[in-house]
């Protein structure tokens, strides 16, 4: 940001001087152009190059854009975008052909006597990355060419962009772009901007709004929903109060939409925008996501099951990663570059039941685990061995295998024990008395914060019963 300020603070432009290279105005890819072009904050593809080149690093997958522009007076462009994963950070690859054929050329006596066509070209380069969870930022640099028949120019730009999800709904990014120059028999300046978007955003709908000060015109606010009725199908709509003039083109030719077909990886898009008397122009692409081995993500967080807060525990780990360790203060452990498999989470806390998860890591996306410890609550258990044949008292001893394991004598003359605290839960008992009595094994499930009362009635071995009875 501060960055940003400087240039415009030291750079020359003034508001109204000229700007070659019109085709860089032009918004790319159908579905940021069917969301009236707001899409500075939401840039999470390979258009991201175009619009906020710090939206790069928002992608663990290969991403791919073909886009194709039909306009008017026959002007047509082909754009190709490229977002590939890195170890550190993601890189961008743009191309960029837009041709207007068939254009009359006249002689001084104002006769046609030859036809021409006019073309530029463009190759961009880009880089997002992370640089703490959920803020990213981003720049990149373009080569540019201009054949105008009588005139070529050619020159360089460049962008920088910053992106942030302070809140999983909530997104924002500023990004300058397309500042540089081309020469022709003079230095002319690139039309940059600079922009400002936020958004909101759910798995189902989004909703952007951007303000977008370009330095040769005036500050114009661009408007964008997209909302996905089911899985398969994105519904799109927006309006823009620029670069289109609305004044002359009329206030209709600020409206665009668009729809998009999502099938698994491929997504068809399609939008149109209006500019009223010039005509339609519309655009048509396909976006491909391919997954990239490895490149799996789990951040795991640890809450207690009763107040839902967050807690901190001794987590371990088997399967496609090997981990000893704890989470941080808030309860979370992210692991990165994960392969396609089992994971085994072991979670412990003092004062809470440990359990064991399973998960399956895909290997190609980010996902999360919210892992709720239960905490121990205790309770008393008490009794009584006695002889079943006379029900006088015995001493013995209670063993007791459940949440915890241990064992208990009783008193020697009452016959009686007292485990407590215990924790609550199920557990099997056994009671025995020496050689003397068979040994006698029940099952009891300890409610919490109970009291709980379980005798024992042993029965004596004699000749008759050699074996004992339980």
């Amino acid at each position: 940001m501060s960055l940003t300020i400087f240039l415009l603070t030291i750079l020359p432009w003034e508001i109204n001087s000229p700007t070659v290279m019109p085709v860089l105005r032009l918004g790319q890819g159908p579905r940021a152009t069917g969301m009236g072009e707001a899409f500075t904050a939401i840039a999470d593809d390979a258009t991201a190059l175009y619009w906020n080149c710090a939206g790069l690093g928002k992608t663990d997958e290969y991403s791919i854009s073909f886009t194709h522009h039909s306009a008017f007076a026959g002007t047509t462009d082909e754009l190709l975008h490229f977002a590939l994963p890195m170890n550190q950070g993601r890189f961008g690859l743009g191309l960029l052909y837009s041709v207007t054929p068939e254009i009359e050329f006249w002689d001084k006596n104002n006769q046609p006597i030859d036809t021409f066509s006019v073309w530029d070209a463009v190759l961009a380069f880009g880089f997002g990355i992370p640089i703490v969870k959920n803020y990213y930022l981003g720049a990149g640099v373009k080569g540019c060419y201009q054949d105008l028949y009588t005139d070529r120019g050619y020159g360089a730009g460049f962008d920088i962009g910053f992106s942030a999800q302070p809140l999983s709904f909530i997104q924002a990014g500023i990004a300058l772009r397309n500042f540089g120059a081309l020469k022709y028999t003079s230095l002319e300046p690139l039309p940059a901007e600079i922009a400002i978007g936020i958004a909101y955003t759910t798995p189902k709908f989004k909703s952007a709004i951007d303000g977008v000060y370009p330095f040769d015109r005036r500050l114009n606010f661009r408007f964008g929903i997209e909302y996905l009725p089911f899985k398969e199908i994105s519904l799109r709509i927006g309006y823009r109060t620029g670069p289109v003039d609305l004044k002359s083109l009329g206030l209709f030719s600020g409206i665009t939409a668009g729809v998009g077909i999502n099938l698994t990886n491929l997504t068809i898009d399609y939008s149109l925008s209006p500019y009223g008397k010039l005509g339609l122009l519309h655009r048509l692409g396909i976006r491909i996501q391919l997954p990239r081995r490895g490149a799996g993500s789990l951040r795991i967080r640890i809450i207690d099951a009763q107040s839902q807060e967050r807690i901190r525990a001794e987590i371990k780990l088997d399967g496609v990663r090997q981990f000893t360790g704890e989470t941080n203060p808030l309860g979370e452990l992210t692991l990165t570059r994960l392969p396609r498999g089992r994971i085994v989470i072991q979670t412990r806390r003092d004062g809470y039941l440990a359990r064991t998860d399973t998960m399956l890591i895909l290997g190609d996306r980010e996902q999360s685990a919210i892992i709720a410890l239960q905490p121990v609550q205790y309770s008393i258990l008490t009794g009584t061995i006695y002889d079943r044949s006379t029900t006088k008292p015995l001493p013995g001893i209670i063993t007791y295998k459940g949440p915890i394991v241990g064992e208990q004598t009783t008193d020697p003359d009452l016959g009686t024990y007292v485990i407590k605290p215990i924790p609550s839960g199920t557990y099997i008992l056994t009671a025995s008395a020496g050689n003397l009595y068979s040994p006698q094994t029940c099952t009891l499930t300890l409610p919490p914060n109970q009291l709980i009362q379980k005798d024992f009635y042993l029965l004596r071995i004699t000749h008759e019963n050699p074996n004992g009875e339980n």
